[in-house]
C-alpha cells in the first residue's frame, strides 16, 4: 500500500556524513585507515569543499575519524569513542545490533515507567505530574498531521522523554537520550512503516494514552506491562525490514 507520508529532508551536510560514514564502516575499512583527501572526498561526493568540511567537522566531533593537520583524516578506534557514537558505529557495522540497542532501550523505558508510576505515589508526584502533562501533550501532536512523519517523530521522542523523566532519574534519561538520538532514524522508518500499513493514525497516539494512564494509576507492574506491549510493536517492526 502507498503511503502519503512525507520524509524527513536532510541536509546536504548531513547526506555527506553518512556516506563518509559508510567508507568508515566499509568491510575492508580498519580503524587507523587514511580516508582520501578532503578534495578527493568532495569531487567524489560532487559537493564543495566547504560543505566537506562541515561533514567532517561533524565527523569529528563525534569521534569518527581523526583529522591531522595536512594530511588526510583517519578513521577512528571505537574503543576511543564515546558511548552515544560507539552505538552509532556499531547500528552501522551490524544490522543485528539496532535490534539489540532496541532491546536495551525497551528495557531501560520499561524500568522509568516502573519508577515513575512509584514516584507519582509519594512527596515527589507533583514534579512528576509536570512530566505527565509535557508527555500528555504530545500525544495531541500524534494526531495534529498524521502524514508529517518529523513531526510524529519529535512527538514520540519527546513523549517517551518526559514519561522516563518522571521517574526523577537523571541518570536513565541521559543514557536514553544518547540511545534516541542514535535511533532516530530507525524511528524515523517505523513511523513510515506504520502509516504504509493502512493502520490508523490516531490508534497510536490511543496507545500512548492508555500508556499514561497506567502510569498515573501508580501501579508500576501496570506500568511497565504498557510499556513492555509497546515496545514489543517497535521491536517486531525492526525484525521483519527486509
Amino acid at each position: 500500500m502507498s503511503s502519503n507520508a512525507r520524509p524527513v529532508r536532510r541536509s546536504l551536510t548531513a547526506q555527506v556524513v553518512e556516506l563518509v560514514e559508510e567508507l568508515c564502516v566499509a568491510p575492508a575499512a580498519a580503524a587507523g585507515d587514511a580516508l582520501p583527501s578532503e578534495g578527493e572526498l568532495a569531487t567524489r561526493f560532487g559537493v564543495s569543499r566547504m560543505v566537506l568540511r562541515e561533514a567532517m567537522n561533524t565527523l569529528e566531533a563525534r569521534g569518527l575519524v581523526v583529522r591531522r593537520q595536512g594530511k588526510p583524516a583517519v578513521i577512528a578506534s571505537p574503543n576511543a569513542l564515546p558511548v552515544e557514537n560507539f552505538v552509532a558505529l556499531a547500528v552501522l557495522r551490524d544490522r543485528r545490533a539496532l535490534v539489540e540497542f532496541t532491546e536495551i532501550r525497551a528495557g531501560l523505558e520499561i524500568h522509568g515507567v516502573r519508577l515513575a508510576a512509584q514516584r507519582l505515589t509519594g512527596a515527589e508526584r507533583a514534579a512528576a505530574l509536570v512530566h505527565i502533562d509535557a508527555a500528555r501533550r504530545t500525544c495531541a501532536d500524534l494526531r495534529a498531521d498524521p502524514a508529517d512523519v518529523a513531526n510524529r517523530v519529535r512527538a514520540d521522542l519527546t513523549f517517551h522523554k518526559e514519561l522516563v523523566a518522571a521517574s526523577g532519574n537523571s541518570s536513565l534519561v541521559q543514557i536514553l537520550d544518547a540511545l534516541e538520538r542514535t535511533l532516530a532514524a530507525s524511528r524515523e522508518q517505523s513511523h513510515q512503516s506504520y502509516l504504509a500499513s493502512g493502520a490508523d493514525p490516531a490508534a497510536s497516539a490511543t496507545e500512548h494514552d492508555v500508556l499514561l494512564d497506567a502510569v498515573l494509576s501508580g501501579d508500576p507492574a501496570r506500568a511497565a506491562t504498557e510499556m513492555e506491549h509497546h515496545l514489543r510493536v517497535t521491536l517486531q517492526e525492526i525484525e521483519t525490514r527486509p
